[in-house]
């Protein structure tokens, strides 16, 4: 399980019964699965509440009365532990907290359990090293997301929630410059999603469904809103500056059938848009597809969709 530029992972348990079908891409859906876990604000400092929401895809469509227990892991991974969680979060018994939602604070103490506060240490055991950002210079919390498959089976995924500790490590000068310049991520918006027609003509599928031919190869675009790439500085530690990025935006696609020519794709930066191609299944008789993006940036944001597209022969 390695940490993606999401910060977002599905936990998938061979031993639960989740193992996905061998072989099988991405961004297919063969049954019940979590897509995405969305929290708002997507960035917060300790002891802020943030609302957590998910997306459930199953091969008729979005799971929308879906339950699941939630909880927030306040066990730091050990560096003997090459995971993006601690094996302890995984493994823990279900949360108490059961919804289709869940409300709940960053944990006070945040910055010392995943971030750049070093803890203190506990008697006869050496000190903790404080922990290391990620390239966006962030520090993230994990919430474990549990849910039931329909069929008694479990399905596990984690959002690792963004949590403000500010600058560490670093001279006065430039924490103070951090603090001044450093805006907290907020989550990207999903503007638009659109088949693409040979001459250009966009026909929006977001708010209805579309019709395909069985078999023909579909130009679609996921466009973003234009304040979803947002900026924010970043410590050079060795140069001891710090340098503007651009977020970046990805775009994951998912589908009950078909085949998508990518399964994720990064958007263009200075149109904020993804491109792909789904080819259509062949089909003796009209047939309605799910169909699901989900929209990331590179400091946790997240954004998601689902919509149909009738296929007929």
């Amino acid at each position: 399980m390695q940490r993606t530029s999401s910060i977002l992972f599905f936990v998938a348990l061979a031993a639960l019964g989740c193992k996905p079908a061998v072989g099988r891409a991405p961004s297919l859906i063969v049954g019940p699965e979590i897509l995405a876990v969305r929290g708002d604000p997507a960035e917060v400092s300790p002891g802020v509440d943030v609302s957590y929401q998910f997306l459930m895809a199953s091969t008729t469509g979005t799971v929308t009365d879906a339950q699941g227990t939630w909880d927030i892991c306040t066990q730091p991974k050990p560096p003997s532990e090459s995971n993006s969680v601690a094996s302890a979060c995984v493994s823990a018994p279900p949360g108490t907290d059961v919804g289709a939602t869940f409300t709940a604070a960053a944990p006070p103490d945040a910055c010392s359990l995943f971030g750049p506060n070093a803890p203190a240490a506990k008697a006869g055991q050496p000190p903790f090293r404080p922990r290391d950002p990620d390239i966006t210079g962030g520090y993230y919390v994990p919430v474990r997301l549990l849910v039931d498959d329909g069929a008694g089976n479990p399905l596990m995924a984690f959002d690792f929630e963004r949590v403000f500790c500010g600058l560490g490590g670093a001279p006065l000068a430039a924490i103070q410059d951090y603090n001044t310049r450093y805006k907290k991520n907020t989550n990207p918006t999903l503007e638009g999603l659109a088949i693409v027609a040979a001459d250009g003509t966009r026909t929006d599928i977001l708010a209805s469904s579309g019709t395909v031919t069985g078999g023909s190869a579909v130009a679609l675009v996921a466009s973003a809103s234009p304040d979803s790439a947002e900026t924010f500085p970043v410590y050079d530690s060795v140069a001891q500056v710090l340098n503007d990025q651009v977020e970046t935006l990805s775009v994951s696609w998912f589908a009950s059938d078909g085949k998508f020519k990518d399964d994720r794709i990064d958007a263009d930066p200075a149109t904020l848009e993804a491109n792909n191609t789904w080819t259509a299944p062949q089909v003796t008789a009209d047939e309605n597809i799910p169909l699901w993006v989900v929209l990331r940036d590179t400091r946790g944001g997240v954004a998601f969709a689902s919509t149909s597209l009738n296929v007929v022969p």
